[in-house]
């Protein structure tokens, strides 16, 4: 009799082992069906966001007076332009454009000659550049370029 008894709780666990088996499949699918579903309405369609092109305004070339210690007079010619974020900062920086040739003209006028041989254009551009940015605090500044430098 034992052996029956055996048998018929060896049966039945076997039954219970499937059922639990089967409402955790189950459960899982609708678990994964419901993340699907949420995961579609609340992140369904990629939001596009506009991005700005960068804007490059031109600064008015502009001629300077080299410090030299020599008698003779070296001059120097530069166009440049600004790299802003956008277009509606450009009307921002043009009324303060005054202020930015100011800037490139003293700095200009403090520098010697040698001081724009290889790579001390580089350091103009940075210095220039800082200062730029200083000046035009509120209004990102992306970039300063050179389009022009002629040493005479």
């Amino acid at each position: 009799m034992q052996a029956a008894a055996v048998k018929e709780e060896a049966g039945g666990s076997g039954r219970k082992k499937m059922l639990l088996t089967a409402i955790a499949v189950l459960l899982a699918i609708a678990i994964g069906g419901g993340a699907y579903v949420w995961k579609a309405k609340h992140h369904g369609a990629p939001k596009v966001v506009a991005v700005a092109s960068p804007y490059n305004l031109p600064i008015p070339p502009m001629m300077a007076t080299l410090d030299g210690d020599s008698g003779h007079a070296s001059y120097v010619r530069v166009t440049a332009q600004l790299q802003l974020a956008s277009e509606q900062d450009a009307d921002a920086v043009r009324r303060r454009l005054p202020q930015v040739e100011d800037l490139f003209q003293t700095y200009l006028h403090d520098t010697r000659p040698d001081e724009l041989a290889g790579s001390g254009i580089y350091r103009l551009r940075e210095a220039l550049f800082a200062q730029i940015s200083n000046v035009l605090a509120p209004i990102p500044v992306r970039d300063l370029f050179f389009t022009e430098l002629l040493v005479q």
